[in-house]
């Protein structure tokens, strides 16, 4: 039968404890360091603009509203400073079956913007209608004005439609809403500077 240490054989072992103890608050402030950090962390938020989940494959009149006035403002409202952060969120809300054509033309618009300082600005004047038939298109009325190198261009009302389909739901898309196509129309309103 083993008996316990003393207190004269730990005093000779003290080497050996005083190093178990150091590890062992080395490792407590490694693990606490973690555990902070691991707090700290940014966690992944899902936000819905409507209060109530929309059925799969449906899209709610309000909800299509909602995502086309975002879009349409995010799209026609830039300067070159804030367009390539607009257009990266631009391409991660288009449709996959357009994708290709329209991250060209988006990337084609950026670069015609840096190179003739050119903003925008746009300012819906409806809330859109929605229309029902082979999909959901919502159609938006918004005042666009155009600046190119400090200067006034074109104040315009234009009429912006937007043909939009459900998709799963992922983290590039967490409303399951794209645009599969985009079309502008300027009404005849426009006075040229």
């Amino acid at each position: 039968m083993r008996r316990f240490f003393s207190l004269d054989e730990l005093l000779q072992r003290r080497d050996l404890l005083l190093a178990a103890l150091v590890a062992t608050i080395a490792l407590d402030l490694l693990l606490g360091l973690a555990l902070v950090v691991k707090s700290m962390e940014r966690r992944p938020i899902l936000v819905l603009p409507q209060e109530t989940l929309a059925d799969p494959g449906d899209i709610g009149d309000e909800t299509a509203r909602d995502f086309a006035r975002l879009f349409v403002t995010t799209f026609d409202t830039y300067t070159p400073a804030t367009l390539p952060a607009a257009t990266e969120w631009l391409k991660r809300r288009l449709s996959p079956r357009t994708w290709t054509e329209a991250s060209e033309g988006l990337d084609r618009r950026l670069a015609i913007a840096r190179e003739g300082r050119m903003s925008s600005l746009v300012v819906p004047l409806d809330d859109g209608a929605v229309e029902r038939g082979s999909g959901v298109t919502v159609t938006m009325r918004a005042r666009r004005t155009v600046v190119i190198a400090d200067r006034l261009s074109r104040e315009s009302t234009a009429v912006y439609r937007l043909a939009l389909e459900r998709i799963a739901p992922t983290a590039a898309h967490p409303s399951g809403i794209v645009v599969a196509s985009q079309s502008v129309e300027e009404v005849k309103d426009e006075i040229p500077r």
